[in-house]
C-alpha cells in the first residue's frame, strides 16, 4: 500500500509526527531493493530548475546539478515492511514523503503496525 501516482485519488489526513519519524527510521534500511530508482509522480519539477549532463556524456545527469539535488529528495528504491498480527504491510520508501508533502493518510492498521514496531 502507499504506491501513489498522479492519476488515482488517495486518502488525505494528518499523521502523528512520531509515526512519521518511525517511518523515516525504517526507511533508512529498506528491503526489496530495486535496480533503479522511482521518482515521486506527484511532484512537478520547478520550471526554473536546470538539468545538466556530465561533460562528454549527454546521457548521464550531473549529480551536482540543481535538478539532481531536487530529485534526490523525491526518489526511492525499496520498501518499508512492518507486521501487525498475521499481516505484513509493505510500503514504498517514499511513504514519508507522500505523507509530509502530499498529505497522504495511510490505512490505520499500517499506522498501528508502525506504532507497534520497535525502532
Amino acid at each position: 500500500m502507499g504506491w501513489l501516482d498522479g492519476t488515482h485519488p488517495f486518502p488525505k489526513g494528518a499523521v502523528d509526527t512520531r509515526l512519521i519519524k518511525r517511518i523515516k527510521f525504517l526507511a533508512r534500511k529498506p528491503v526489496e531493493l530495486y535496480r533503479g530508482y522511482h521518482l515521486c509522480e506527484l511532484c512537478t519539477a520547478p520550471p526554473d530548475i536546470e538539468k545538466t549532463f556530465m561533460p562528454h556524456n549527454d546521457r548521464i545527469i550531473d549529480p551536482n546539478c540543481a535538478w539532481a539535488r531536487w530529485a534526490n529528495e523525491r526518489r526511492s528504491n525499496g520498501e518499508v515492511r512492518v507486521r501487525l498480527g498475521n499481516v505484513t504491510f509493505a510500503a514504498p520508501v517514499l511513504i514519508a514523503h507522500y505523507i509530509e508533502e502530499h498529505g497522504y493518510l495511510p490505512p490505520s492498521d499500517f499506522l498501528a503496525a508502525i506504532e507497534a514496531t520497535a525502532c
